[in-house]
């Protein structure tokens, strides 16, 4: 009895799709970490609530998953992520207004990670976690696909020093020696400055606004995106329309829908090895009957299901 109370959405202990928790990595594919940070954002706070509501979300799906299959896609017809290890990482503990301590946690986390052989999935928390997500990668080349509103690429503030917040983590992470090309997508609003867009570009940022993206769709937008070795990708849940993702810190009209960002992000394991992904962002404060954390729950599976069958 005990054993189908377990796969039903509302029973047992939630991690990310009722995966096994464990701090081993070893042996694991995809090792789940969650980065419950708020601290830097500049507008409305709430995301360090961000990793708990997408593991909650993501029971529904849980409930189907299996070990061994992993999960039947009705659209695709075929079962994704059979065979592949995942686990719960748990949270990297984080400690409020320690921002350097932080990230070092947050490095330290994904090293670990890394170290035993799994691939990092990083659920936020603010935008800001990022950079120390992407600095344990030193040494590998990397490109970057970044899915945002923003481009977050402001150097710093009011001249005030904040150098690490939620509006610079790509600005920080274009500055790593391992780090090449950097491809934005889904840029809009009324929110960033011309002097940011302006930075961006002279960093050699590539930029897709989110009218282009819609208007001219998932292909056009992964012809854009280089060929490379090793892609680590960023997903600003707030890259999405807020009729669809409801639920972030600095919502903007006019995003992406979740069908466009699916398709764009089922295309880039054909662009190089992805070597870790995130979704941050989420907040479930000013979140609808939970949407937001669903839709953020169904993209991890989508991504990895992707991700998996190109390797």
């Amino acid at each position: 009895m005990d054993g189908g109370l377990q796969d039903l959405a509302y029973f047992g202990i939630p991690t990310f799709c009722k995966f096994p928790h464990t701090r081993d990595p070893r042996g694991a594919d995809v090792a789940v970490v969650g980065v419950p940070q708020d601290q830097t954002v500049l507008n409305r706070p709430g995301a360090r609530y961000g990793p708990r509501a997408i593991r909650l979300a993501s029971q529904l799906y849980g409930s189907e998953y299996d070990a061994d299959l992993g999960f039947y896609d009705i659209e695709l017809g075929r079962h994704i992520l059979e065979g592949t290890r995942l686990i719960d990482y748990g949270d990297v503990a984080i400690l409020p207004t320690l921002t350097d301590l932080n990230m070092q946690a947050v490095t330290r986390a994904i090293s670990e990670i890394l170290d035993g052989g799994a691939l990092p999935l990083t659920l936020g928390g603010d935008h800001s976690i990022v950079f120390p997500v992407v600095r344990a990668f030193e040494g590998e080349r990397l490109d970057v696909v970044h899915f945002d509103t923003h481009l977050d690429f402001t150097d710093d503030y009011a001249d005030l020093g904040l150098k690490f917040s939620h509006g610079n983590p790509i600005k920080r992470i274009s500055e790593l020696e391992n780090v090449d090309r950097i491809t934005q997508v889904g840029a809009r609003g009324l929110t960033t400055p011309r002097s940011v867009h302006e930075e961006a570009l002279r960093a050699g940022s590539s930029i897709i606004t989110a009218s282009d993206a819609i208007a001219k769709g998932h292909e056009w937008v992964l012809e854009k995106v280089p060929a490379a070795e090793n892609v680590y990708v960023t997903v600003d849940i707030d890259v999405l329309d807020p009729a669809v993702a409801p639920g972030t810190g600095t919502p903007e009209p006019g995003g992406l829908s979740y069908r466009l960002l699916a398709d764009i992000l089922a295309g880039l394991p054909d662009k190089g090895r992805v070597v870790g992904f995130d979704i941050v962002e989420v907040n479930p404060l000013y979140d609808t009957s939970e949407l937001t954390s669903h839709v953020a729950a169904r993209l991890a599976l989508d991504f990895l299901g992707a991700i998996f069958a190109a390797r």
